[in-house]
């Protein structure tokens, strides 16, 4: 019984198509209602889920969920329309973050806010495995004969 139980797990977790990585990490989220721009520091964070085949950051929507609701908490603005900025290097997001800095900062649209560490920090989120949905989109191919 415990040889099936290793076997199995050993067989699901072949399947996964995810692994847990750290990622550096920078958001943004802009305000067109008050013209505010908020930039998080850069910062490292550990066990994060990412896609195999893409490399591609897994439920990044709930990292943009984090800060925006992070925002909406202690600066009562809104609405905040976030975006999540991530690299396994960090020459590759440094020169990200610097990108984003002297866009902002030199812009004469936005008043940009910085949000350091100290107030805010992405956490690693769970990672829940979901059925692929077959796409009604894409016709079905049909076989030979029929």
């Amino acid at each position: 019984m415990l040889l099936c139980m290793v076997a199995a797990e050993h067989v699901e977790a072949k399947t996964l198509r995810v692994k847990q990585k750290p990622r550096y990490m920078v958001g943004v989220a802009i305000s067109h209602v008050d013209s505010v721009v908020f930039i998080t520091d850069m910062h490292l964070v550990d066990s994060v889920t990412i896609e195999k085949k893409t490399k591609f950051l897994a439920d990044r929507q709930l990292y943009s969920s984090q800060l925006q609701r992070y925002l909406e908490a202690v600066y009562k603005g809104g609405p905040y329309v976030p975006c999540v900025y991530f690299s396994p290097k960090r020459k590759k997001m440094e020169r990200r973050y610097l990108s984003l800095y002297k866009r902002y900062v030199q812009s004469k649209e936005f008043r940009m806010i910085l949000v350091d560490q100290g107030q805010f920090r992405f956490k690693a989120e769970k990672y829940i495995e979901h059925e692929m949905q077959p796409d009604p989109t894409q016709k079905s191919k049909k076989k030979k004969g029929q």
